[in-house]
């Protein structure tokens, strides 16, 4: 017994979520592996360019490696020395920042209402916990300070205490005696620092091991994972490899060359501000703030805001006033503008194809799956997804939800709007495709696609009789104005009106069952405006009585327009009918859609009389035109009578 589609695809469903969470699950409770093994494969991506080129230049393999492997350690052991001694000068630096905090604070506090005295309070404080507790005199009892009050109007039974209580004179300010307890520390406390020491270590480490290894057998882990993942379709896989490996390469490469331009700037900026603009002339670890703006501007969106604030901080804590804090913020937001407006469109050519909001959302479910580690892969994490989705069709969906370019049809859109009765933007839509390609082009991909929608779905009864109507109704309208609109340009080009020739060669359009037929043929009469006039037969019209109007027109082509889903049938009728009232000229079925059997029916046609058969609109006037050419062809050789017997013999 088998089991209903609807039941199946629950299934599947079902299947598809419980593995969606174990992949998760795996991912977090083993970050502790993937987490090296990502950035190894980060870095070896970054790294690749500089080994292919040394490569290039006839170093052989293992020495490429091993010398882009001996750059990068020393530029990364020059950045983090070069970042201890700034930070072990900024924390030696600290304490002369104090007097200016405190004036700030005292400014705040001058500037509000109600809360000034206790902030003013609050700046004292924190003034003389920098500078050491007061010496009280003998006798003198303890006032007590801010936070003293603060905890009392926030605790309040904590000093509930009765005055009369007896007392022993010991208080937090002057105990009786002072007693210095020192504790060994156990062997928990000694795992847990050194683990706190060795697991960045460790996992540096890794991910340098990984990173080697990668750069080293890259050619052989290509060759094992397209053998392992291809299922016999090698040309898929490759180029899917190909493409997120350039992607990421591209993007890590283009982000290396932009935040490190920025922190140069950044560190010459701060430089002149503080040469310009204070007493000293310098710029409190101005080489710090730039070197800490390359790094945090990895992480998306995050980074460049946490890299702003530290020279900010730096510029209001130290100097007086806001003007260098000023001129600070001026230099950041003029970087920012420089950066994301010119540098990085400019070196990063094609973006990573990942949406703006997917680019957020996908550095929220890293971080909190990988932590801060998880913002820096972010991005190269979710490219591949995205180009997973694009080349396995299973995974299609992280295509569509992640990729910046959505693989929407234009007909697609244009039929959605018509859905949504926003007649004007499915206007839009059309002018803009028929003006940035041609007028067949337009009809293929927009038109003709969207009136077998309308058809699939009202046979489907997803749209009721009258909602079809309407848009077919709709349509319609659109179709002439895209003819008058083709009009006026090709009008506009010329320079000279065209009139309408008489002259103009014959095509009758046949519609085979169903009146949506008839807008193909407005199509065709419009594409076909100066080369053929077209004259169609209403559909209602008996097959008997289409063939003698047929007949008796004599055109130069007839088209008959089918539709599908259905109408094969009839257009063979209505070919037998044609040609049973001695119509002679050609025909042609045009049966605008895809068809694995083509061969078989277009053999019934030409059994019934058809001389040819076109599956869309381009090709249906390509076939016309090519027909009327070689009738005027045909028509421009002289016809001379033979003399004698001899002649026709010849």
């Amino acid at each position: 017994m088998t089991q209903p589609k609807s039941e199946l695809a629950m299934i599947a469903a079902v299947a598809q979520m419980l593995v969606v969470a174990l992949s998760v699950a795996a991912l977090y409770f083993a970050r502790d592996v993937f987490i090296p093994l990502a950035l190894g494969l980060l870095l070896s991506f970054l790294l690749s360019p500089l080994v292919d080129r040394l490569r290039r230049m006839g170093i052989p393999n293992i020495a490429a490696v091993v010398t882009t492997a001996a750059l990068t350690f020393l530029l990364l052991a020059g950045g983090l020395t070069l970042l201890g001694r700034e930070l072990t000068k900024l924390v030696g630096d600290l304490p002369q920042y104090k007097d200016e905090l405190v004036a700030k604070a005292r400014s705040v506090a001058g500037m509000t209402t109600g809360m000034g005295g206790s902030l003013d309070e609050l700046a004292d404080e924190v003034s003389e916990a920098m500078e050491g507790q007061p010496e009280e005199k003998a006798g003198d009892d303890p006032q007590p300070t801010f936070l003293d009050r603060l905890s009392n109007q926030v605790f309040p039974d904590s000093t509930n205490v009765k005055a009369d209580a007896p007392h022993d004179g010991t208080s937090s300010k002057r105990p009786l005696y002072i007693r210095q307890v020192r504790d060994d520390l156990s062997l928990a406390s000694w795992a847990s620092s050194a683990g706190s020491v060795l697991g960045p270590l460790t996992t540096a480490g890794l991910v340098s091991v990984f990173a080697l290894f990668m750069l080293v057998h890259r050619d052989d882990l290509r060759d094992r994972i397209i053998a392992v993942i291809s299922h016999g379709n090698y040309v898929t896989t490759t180029e899917a490899l190909d493409e997120a490996a350039e992607r990421i390469s591209r993007y890590l490469v283009a982000q290396t060359i932009v935040n490190t331009s920025y922190g140069f700037v950044l560190t010459i900026g701060l430089a002149l501000i503080g040469w310009g603009m204070t007493p000293e002339g310098s710029f409190p670890n101005a080489i710090l703030w730039g070197v800490l703006a390359t790094c945090l501007r990895f992480v998306p969106y995050v980074g460049p805001t946490v890299a702003a604030i530290f020279p900010l901080a730096i510029a209001l804590s130290v100097f007086p006033g806001y003007g260098v804090a000023l001129a600070v913020l001026a230099l950041i937001i003029t970087l920012e503008l420089i950066s994301n407006n010119i540098l990085e469109p400019w070196l990063y050519g094609a973006s990573t194809g990942i949406s703006a909001v997917a680019v957020i959302v996908a550095a929220v479910f890293w971080g909190w799956l990988w932590g801060p580690v998880g913002l820096l892969l972010s991005t190269p994490l979710t490219v591949c997804l995205v180009v997973l989705g694009r080349y396995v069709p299973r995974f299609r969906v992280l295509s569509t939800m992640l990729g910046e370019d959505v693989e929407i049809k234009n007909s697609m859109r244009f039929y959605q709007r018509l859905l949504a009765g926003d007649e004007h933007r499915a206007w839009e839509m059309l002018r803009q495709h028929a003006d940035n390609s041609n007028f067949d082009e337009s009809c293929d991909e927009v038109l003709v696609p969207a009136l077998k929608r309308i058809r699939l779905d009202n046979d489907e009864d997803q749209l009721t009789d009258a909602d079809a109507n309407r848009l077919f109704s709709i349509s319609g309208g659109l179709i002439d104005k895209l003819h008058q609109h083709v009009q006026s340009t090709v009008e506009a080009a010329s320079e000279d009106k065209p009139e309408a020739d008489a002259s103009l060669p014959l095509i009758i359009g046949l519609s085979s069952h169903h009146f949506s037929e008839g807008l193909v043929l407005n199509l065709l009469r419009a594409g076909g405006e100066g080369n053929f006039q077209l004259s169609a037969i209403d559909e209602e019209t008996h097959p008997e009585a289409v063939g003698r109007q047929v007949a008796s027109s004599s055109p130069a082509v007839v088209v008959i327009v089918v539709l599908p889903k259905g109408g094969f049938v009839q257009a063979r009728y209505l070919c037998r009918s044609v040609r049973k009232e001695g119509y002679t000229g050609p025909v042609i079925v045009a049966c605008l859609g895809k068809f694995k059997n083509f061969d078989q029916l277009f053999v019934k046609f030409r059994k019934s009389g058809a001389t040819g058969m076109t599956t869309s609109f381009s090709q249906t006037r390509s076939k016309i035109n090519s027909l009327l050419q070689h009738r005027d062809a045909v028509a421009d050789i002289p016809h001379q009578k033979p003399t004698s017997s001899v002649d026709v013999a010849i």
